[in-house]
Order: structure tokens, then sequence, then C-alpha cells
């Protein structure tokens, strides 16, 4: 099916819910444009004399104001929410771009302080690992799904190649990783069945032997994970996969920043590290140079700030190299590299730590995905395969 007859598909669905609601279509689907449209639409058929929309972060802003320059919607406003949440507002139409990002406990806000004739809510996956997207549809309903399998049978993203390569931890790290997990285990035991919600529990229980147990819980959790989201190991593999693709711009994702400026330190002036941390100023400086053609910047190495909202078509290459178990945010950060272009294939790799709970992670995030997309392979079949 063509593209823009989903589009109008969709958008008749939501007139069905009396133009307000959630869509849910994967990135490189068009859900900027379909925004787009109905904002054009609302303006012939209702008259619409104000609209504004939110955002999570300056880059989204940047290419909204730029889509709507290019349209010439000159009534529409564009806030980052953090700036939003903070004032009163009543407009006619309000779209909210990334909406699963509304439901945390400050951001809900936005809800309280907008009144509202029509809204658009737009997100790639709604649901979230902690179950606040409960929060969202007490205000909203989905009216409307689009899976990445459905956008790559149409071909309306770009085919892709998703690969599993396990990088086993250095031997140190494999001595700590077994020490934590050991003490994780063994705390875990004394809460019982209750897990997280029992530690919760008997933190604030006011009984200091049962605080310990569970602060000594947390903390082994912690470790464990630190430990397999800065595997060594992976630098050194990040930087052969790297080297195999010298014609492709790509996408690294880090779990820390402290990965990620190691991984900088052994990539060089190929790549540039893009993190919450940087100024305003300073991001806006690396996505500039990222996009570039003439400076010799290909890589981009994100913790987590380009998850969402990142749009370059020619980006062909992703690794993560550290992530969670979330299937929500694994479909943004495919959705980053998918984005259509004639005749791309795009790569995708996860790096894990075989034998840990990275790799529950990994299982987890790929729950639901196409099986004849992934490919578990070692290091040296994949290289051997595309050197």
């Amino acid at each position: 099916m063509d593209r823009n007859e989903r589009q109008k598909i969709g958008l008749n669905k939501w007139q069905n819910y009396n133009y307000q609601g959630i869509a849910c279509y994967p990135t490189g689907f068009g859900k900027t444009y379909t925004a787009i449209r109905a904002i054009k639409g609302m303006i012939k058929k209702k008259n619409i004399k104000t609209v504004e929309v939110i955002v999570p972060t300056i880059e989204l802003k940047h290419q909204w104001l730029s889509e709507l320059k290019l349209h010439k919607i000159n009534i529409a406003t564009v806030t980052v929410i953090n700036t939003a949440i903070k004032y009163q507002r009543d407009v006619d139409f309000l779209v909210l771009d990334e909406i699963h990002r509304y439901a945390a406990e400050t951001f809900k806000e936005i809800f309280s302080v907008s009144g509202y004739k029509y809204i658009l809510g737009l997100t790639a996956t709604l649901e979230r690992e902690d179950g606040l997207h409960e929060i969202i549809l007490k205000y909203l309903d989905i009216f409307d799904v689009i899976t990445v399998a459905e956008a790559l049978k149409n071909k309306w993203i770009s085919e892709y190649k998703i690969y599993n390569i396990a990088i086993p931890l250095s031997n140190e790290e494999a001595v700590a990783y077994k020490k934590s997990d050991n003490s994780f285990k063994y705390f875990a035991s004394q809460l019982g069945y209750g897990g997280i919600g029992k530690a919760q529990e008997w933190m604030s229980s006011g009984d200091s032997v049962k605080a310990g147990k569970a602060a000594a819980y947390y903390n082994s959790m912690r470790t464990r994970k630190k430990i397999c989201l800065n595997n060594s190991n992976k630098i050194e593999a990040v930087s052969k996969i790297v080297e195999l693709f010298p014609d492709r711009n790509g996408l690294i994702f880090s779990a820390t920043t402290e990965f990620a400026e190691k991984l900088q330190e052994k990539l060089g002036d190929i790549s540039m590290t893009f993190h919450s941390k940087l100024t305003k100023k300073d991001q806006e400086n690396v996505i500039k140079r990222f996009k570039d053609k003439r400076t010799k910047v290909r890589i981009l190495s994100s913790v987590k700030a380009l998850n969402e909202g990142f749009n370059v078509p020619d980006a062909s290459i992703g690794i993560i190299a550290g992530s969670n178990s979330t299937k929500r945010t694994f479909i943004q950060q495919l959705g980053r590299v998918v984005r259509y272009q004639k005749d791309k294939i795009a790569i995708f790799i996860n790096l894990y730590s075989p034998d840990t709970q990275e790799e529950s992670w990994l299982k987890n995030r790929l729950e639901g995905i196409d099986k004849s997309t992934i490919y578990n392979v070692t290091l040296s079949e994949f290289i051997n395969q595309y050197k």
C-alpha cells in the first residue's frame, strides 16, 4: 500500500475518535508528516487558528520548525516539554510528539495545563516498561497502530538485518560479575518472591536489618548491570565493526557516558559523542558536524539522547553497545537507521555479554521482532561476512 494512502486511512480513524487520540507508527513511516497533514486538514475542516506542538528535545523542535516552514504552516508553535509544563495554554489543536515520554511524574502535567479542542499523540510504541503509559491512556485512546513488520512489508522503511553478537567479559570483569551476581541472588532469596516491590517496602520499613538487606540487593543489582554495560571488550569489537564500513554513516548507542567517552577515544576523529551532559550549544554543534558531509565525522556515539527524534536518512548502521530490556527503546533505536532510502539495507548490531543478565535483556527487547531479520553470529563470523 502507498504510504500516503495509509496515512490517510490513519487520519480517517482519528476522525472517528472525534479528532482525539494516539497514533502508534514506527520511526520512518512518517509520523511528523501525518501530523502535518492533520494540521492542514483541520485548518480547512474546522478553521482552527492555533496549534501547539510539544516535543521532548531541542533537536526535535528544530526539525518540527523546519517542517512547519516547509509546509507554510504559520499558526503553529513548537515547545519543548520541560518548558511547556510551566504555563497554562488553550489551543485549538495540540500535538504531543513522542507522547510516551509524557507519562513521567513531571511531564504528565502537560495534560492538566493544556486546554484543547483536538489532540493528536504520536509515538512508535506507547508501552513503557514501568507501566506508566496507563497514565496517558486515562486521557487518550490509541486509534491506529502500524508495526515495524507492516512498515517493512510495504517498503515504508528500508530493509534491515539485525545481528546479535556475544562479547565475553574480560577475566577481571567476569570475576566481578560473578561476585555481584551471587550477592544479588543471595539477597533476592532473602526478599522472597517480592523482588523490587519487597525491597522498596523494606527500605522504608524502619527496620535497619531489612533496610540493609534491601540496600545490598539494590547495590549488587546496580553493580552487575554496570559491569555488563561497560564491558571493556566491546570497545575493540565496536572499532572492528566500524572499520568494516568506511563508507557508512552510523550511530552507536551506549548506556553510560563513561563507556561512550572511552569509545570516542578509540574511534578518534571519525566519531563524536552526544549525551545530555553536553550544553545545548555543544549538542547542536555535534549534530551539525555529523550531518555535514565535508567533515570526517560519520559515527555518532550516543547515550540515550538520540534514541528518539533524530532524523538522518543516510545513517545505515547502528550498534547497541549497551541497553536495557525495553522493546520500546529498541524500536526507537532501530528506527534511527531504517528510514527509507532506495537500495539501502541497514545493519543493526546488538553487542551483549553472554551468560549474564544482559543476554536476558536482549531476548526481551527482541520479543515480537520478525525472526527472519535476526542473525546470531560470532564477531569473527560477522567480520568474515562483510570484510
